[in-house]
């Protein structure tokens, strides 16, 4: 009788052991076979799963905060990818590689908590994550709609980035429509921190225009983990000609001034150039 409640109480020790999970949602004081939905990610893109290595220690009386070891990932989908968190990293994370054809829907797998060689005797936690694998992970807002500039001169849109995924991601700025202009800006973006709670960015971008003209320009949003994760916005560019303009066009070698003042305006256009 005596050996039972011995079992018992171990059974309860075991029990009384939580994970706390930091990322990319947080959840505190997961048991043993809980569920977790983190979210949306899309395909090919990575997920972390953050936990802390602080638990109850075997008796269930005191916290041991270096109670857990190592974080595995168990049960992937098929093409998907998983690593371990390293032995005792602080905090525990593991990587979760989503596949890159994966389609559209709801995904489940395991992460396991575990006590290396049960030293601490606290065995194994394991919990079932759940994600939704979809492509509609981001959006973009940009503003204002029509820039005026001066020709040669930059014009600047301000580029909303909205994160909803699970995933953290670096995304690729580029325009189209505006000839031999091929500037491209590399942001990154964090993961939101609760599915209903998206993380953003405001990013500025420059176009330039080099001649008098009026034009559509298409901005592309584009995520480096996958380009089927994208976003495009259409905007307006004026490009009028400036003081500062025709002030740089005079020393481009066009004489439309008596020969008497060409060094004067040639200075001009010098100190224009400064100016800019």
């Amino acid at each position: 009788m005596r050996k039972v409640l011995v079992i018992l109480a171990l059974m309860l020790a075991v029990n009384a052991t939580y994970l706390n999970v930091n990322e990319p949602v947080m959840a505190k004081g997961m048991n043993d076979g809980g569920s977790l939905y983190i979210g949306i990610a899309a395909p090919g893109q990575t997920v972390y799963v953050v936990a802390e290595r602080a638990t109850i220690d075997a008796a269930g009386e005191n916290i041991n905060y270096m109670g857990w070891d190592k974080l595995a990932v168990e049960g992937l989908p098929p093409g998907w990818s998983g690593e371990d968190s390293p032995l005792y990293e602080t905090p525990m994370k593991a990587k979760i590689r989503i596949a890159p054809n994966a389609a559209d829907g709801r995904y489940v797998f395991r992460v396991k908590a575990v006590d290396e060689g049960n030293y601490d005797g606290l065995g194994e936690l394991t919990i079932n994550v759940s994600v939704v694998v979809s492509k509609e992970v981001f959006n973009i807002d940009v503003t204002p709609l029509t820039v005026e500039t001066g020709v040669g001169q930059p014009g600047v849109y301000y580029i909303e980035i909205e994160n909803m995924g699970a995933a953290s991601d670096t995304f690729k700025i580029k325009s189209s429509g505006v000839p031999a202009w091929r500037f491209t800006k590399d942001v990154f973006v964090p993961h939101a921190t609760d599915p209903s709670l998206p993380a953003k960015k405001l990013v500025p971008y420059e176009v330039v225009l080099n001649e008098q003209s009026e034009v559509d320009v298409y901005l592309n949003v584009t995520s480096l983990s996958s380009e089927q994760i994208s976003k495009e916005m259409r905007v307006r560019l004026i490009a009028k000609p400036s003081l500062i303009s025709d002030y740089r066009a005079t020393g481009h070698g066009l004489l439309v001034f008596p020969l008497v003042e060409s060094p004067v305006y040639s200075l001009i256009a010098f100190f224009s150039k400064l100016l800019l």
